[in-house]
């Protein structure tokens, strides 16, 4: 049977369920150094960027210097990868969604979690098997998330033998960043409520539609949309 064409899913917040690891990593890194914990709004804020973005913001906030920034990235990562990174769960209702569609569609994950993180993440979720393709950025170089949808979309061609049409093509997250990468590459864009931007923001950034459940999501892309 022929597919539909090309599912791109964000990671953290769209099929991974990863803000508790994230959360506590950050917060035992913090006390460690005797800082206070991350307020709701800082989770909020750091699950989906780049922590070279959001970093220097939490420091500030605790009265550490901002030039500490690459160290605390380092021990963060160092507490996350031996303690969160290869539990990752999946989001309630997304294991049976994301079997159901790799059926009709081909998927692959972009996220700016690290490339090394990335790949572990996904094996974590036993889902590896349904990817063409995982991307994320190199440790220490983070790029807009449209920078990486095109990595993705290249790799679907050296897979595939050509460039799928953006029309068949759909980018699918929870924040801003994952919305505004599939409006600058051309593909359709989903933005998912069971993560951590609201529809404001989902709306705001240009996205197709905005849905509130994994079963709205199975429900769109099963239909004749």
């Amino acid at each position: 049977m022929a597919k539909r064409g090309y599912l791109f899913f964000d990671l953290d917040g769209t099929i991974a369920d990863s803000g508790a690891g994230i959360t506590q990593s950050v917060n035992d890194m913090f006390a460690a150094v005797g800082a206070g914990p991350l307020t709701p709004a800082e989770v909020t804020r750091i699950i989906g960027p780049p922590f070279q973005t959001t970093m220097p913001e939490l420091l500030r906030a605790r009265g550490i210097d901002e030039s500490r920034t690459n160290e605390f990235i380092y021990e963060y990562r160092r507490i996350y990868k031996a303690h969160h990174l290869p539990h990752t769960p999946v989001i309630e209702g997304m294991r049976d969604v994301v079997d159901e569609l790799a059926k009709h569609w081909h998927l692959s994950v972009v996220t700016a979690k690290p490339q090394t993180q990335a790949d572990i993440a996904v094996k974590a979720t036993r889902m590896d098997h349904h990817m063409v393709t995982v991307v994320g950025p190199a440790d220490d170089a983070p790029v807009h998330k449209s920078v990486l949808l095109r990595q993705a979309l290249d790799d679907v061609q050296r897979e595939h033998g050509s460039l799928p049409e953006l029309s068949t093509c759909w980018m699918i997250g929870d924040r801003h960043h994952d919305i505004e990468a599939g409006v600058q590459v051309g593909t359709r864009s989903a933005g998912v409520l069971w993560g951590f931007g609201d529809h404001a923001e989902l709306s705001g950034a240009g996205a197709d539609v905005v849905l509130s459940s994994p079963s709205e999501l199975l429900s769109l892309l099963l239909s004749d949309v």
